[in-house]
């Protein structure tokens, strides 16, 4: 293990944003991460977890504890099952499985970030999350102690699992895909990808800032009244967080350096100098506004460490 201090954190997210790590450690291996957690229990230090640095804002001052880089690279193919280590890109991973001829994880196309995030947020597009292929995950509990679970135990539910309720940390993931036709994939995934490029911004951003609104979770009735055409996402029944920032004429408004997205409302993007401070109060200022017209309660997709 090696032990690094006052790494700018800015260069690991890709908000380009963030201070200083009191101490900062890239595990390559699960003895790594053992090491580090036991540096940190002994030092009675505080622990963030990073994977690909995307859905994360950290704060200007930085982080007053160890942040443990997840660089656990492991691809393994038993035929369908595919075991994945939780530092592997979610693009390396949807390339390799097609080039094993395996289908069913598309729905990552364009994703960014690393396995064991996309586990843990249960990360997806088109109705479908990881959690859809999910076998096992191995943790560390704890108490440090190497632990499986099963699909089911991981709680999944839309963005969230058991990972960001308890203190666990994925070291590697098992998913069964199905063999397929992948020229046909890779076609559709070319095809999502160039949807992805004309309608999401190419700045520093966090990816998606809020959660999507369950149907089920507001009055949709009352929402119609107030003149949203919302039967275009009854599919889904998701109401897209972008189309409400948009309907309530927000794209574009901007503190100091971080904007609302001309092309997507959903997207809060760096615009060069941004502090996680502006960023902060946009979210802010968004759910405020969004609350205030609409009578929904924003949740941040995005993980804020301040």
């Amino acid at each position: 293990m090696k032990l690094q201090k006052n790494i700018q954190l800015k260069d690991y997210t890709t908000f380009k944003i963030g201070g200083p790590a009191q101490f900062f450690v890239e595990a390559n291996s699960i003895d790594d991460v053992k090491e580090a957690l036991d540096y940190a229990k002994n030092n009675n230090l505080k622990i963030l977890i990073l994977g690909g640095g995307s859905n994360l804002l950290i704060a200007d001052y930085g982080f007053a504890g160890l942040v443990l880089k997840l660089n656990l690279i492991k691809l393994e193919f038993d035929k369908n099952i595919i075991t994945i280590g939780a530092g592997v890109q979610l693009a390396l991973l949807l390339d390799e499985a097609l080039n094993k001829k395996l289908t069913g994880l598309e729905f990552v196309a364009g994703i960014p970030g690393t396995v064991g995030g996309a586990v843990r947020g249960n990360a997806g597009t088109y109705g479908l999350g990881i959690a859809d292929v999910v076998q096992n995950i191995i943790y560390l509990d704890e108490d440090n102690e190497i632990k499986t679970m099963d699909a089911k135990q991981a709680k999944f539910a839309y963005r969230h699992s058991i990972f960001k309720e308890k203190k666990y940390i994925i070291l590697e993931t098992s998913i069964k895909l199905e063999s397929g036709d992948a020229a046909a994939a890779r076609a559709l995934i070319q095809e999502r990808l160039q949807y992805r490029k004309d309608t999401q911004p190419n700045q520093a951003s966090a990816g998606c800032t809020f959660k999507n609104v369950l149907f089920k979770d507001v009055d949709l009735v009352d929402l119609k009244k107030k003149g949203l055409d919302l039967d275009k996402f009854s599919k889904f029944e998701k109401i897209p967080v972008g189309f409400l920032i948009e309907q309530a004429n927000l794209k574009g408004h901007k503190i100091g350096g971080a904007e609302i997205s001309k092309l997507h409302a959903n997207y809060i993007v760096n615009t060069g100098n941004a502090s996680a401070d502006d960023v902060v109060m946009l979210i802010s200022f968004i759910k405020q506004q969004i609350r205030d017209k609409y009578g929904i309660q924003l949740q941040e997709e995005i993980q804020i460490i301040a």
